[in-house]
């Protein structure tokens, strides 16, 4: 008998000739090895497309990731408030407001302190100020530029002690008033002992000095320099100072010893050529054919100078 669902063309079992009978009893007989039936039942199912093994694994990851973003994006609640981030002044206890016994009046408020509210905005404030005593300087308006930079010579920082010094330079060099530029200095030395203006602070304090005729308390102070780091950093400086003052001071002889010094720690030469000029180098001894001029010797000095 013919199977009910041939894996061929049926036509091959229809009808009672002698081929269709033929191939009904071939079917009917059991198939002990491989097939055509089975081999034809294998070919279409290799035909058939098989489903990709990846795409469940895909389809879970899907999922996974857009259930991530939703709550990635759901709304954060507000976190609660205390009551004391909303109220600016704070809140007195009730038996302090009724004026309870044995309490202190001071407990039932509490004030700010201005100044420690003020103390961040006062710096930025003297920061940005530079500027404006700056343009007040090159205005030419030199006794406000003084006012502006003492306002901001007030302070500890950086700005405090750039401000110090300018103020003596304008105070020393545009109103000539070198007393007071010295005592700013001298408060700038006080103030900041180690700075980053401090070798130009001692310089010019020594200058000032010179110019006030202190001159002995200037030699001192560069004796004190030239023995300290400043003389390692402005030797040659300190050098020139020092011949300035000792020619004032008619000492040629160590004006230009320090002259000397000046040039071998590389001072120019145009620096040094004015304290020479003030200061002449001595006379050079005679020469020996000037002593052919000269009378002849005592006859007991040539006795003596033929024993020797």
């Amino acid at each position: 008998m013919a199977p009910s669902n041939p894996d061929f063309p049926s036509r091959l079992v229809e009808g009672d000739d002698r081929a269709a009978l033929l191939v009904q009893r071939a079917l009917a007989e059991p198939v002990l090895g491989p097939s055509e039936q089975q081999a034809w039942r294998r070919l279409r199912d290799r035909s058939k497309p098989a489903a990709p093994r990846w795409l469940l694994p895909a389809a879970a990851f899907a999922l996974s990731m857009c259930a991530l973003l939703v709550w990635w994006s759901r709304p954060t609640p507000a976190p609660p408030m205390a009551p004391d981030v909303w109220s600016r002044v704070p809140v007195s206890p009730p038996h302090a407001l009724l004026g309870a016994p044995g309490l202190p009046e001071k407990a039932a408020e509490t004030p700010e302190k201005p100044s420690e509210r003020a103390k961040p905005l006062a710096r930025a404030a003297s920061e940005d100020d530079a500027n404006q005593c700056a343009k007040l300087a090159k205005d030419a308006k030199y006794a406000d530029a003084v006012g502006c930079y003492g306002r901001i010579a007030g302070g500890s920082s950086m700005s405090a002690e750039l401000a110090l010094y300018e103020k003596a330079r304008i105070e020393a060099k545009a109103l000539g008033q070198s007393s007071v530029a010295l005592r700013t200095l001298d408060e700038h030395q006080r103030r900041f002992p180690s700075g980053v203006l401090s070798t130009e602070v001692e310089l010019t304090r020594i200058e000032l000095l010179s110019q006030l005729g202190r001159r002995g308390e200037a030699l001192a102070a560069i004796e004190r320099g030239l023995q300290s780091a400043l003389g390692r950093e402005r030797g040659g400086d300190l050098q020139v100072l020092r011949a300035d003052l000792l020619v004032t001071q008619g000492d040629c002889v160590a004006a230009l010893e320090a002259v000397r010094l000046a040039r071998q720690a590389g001072v120019h030469p145009s620096r040094l050529s004015a304290i020479e000029r003030r200061c002449p180098a001595p006379a050079v001894s005679a020469s020996p054919s000037d002593s052919a001029t000269t009378p002849s010797a005592t006859p007991a000095a040539a006795a003596t100078e033929g024993v020797r």
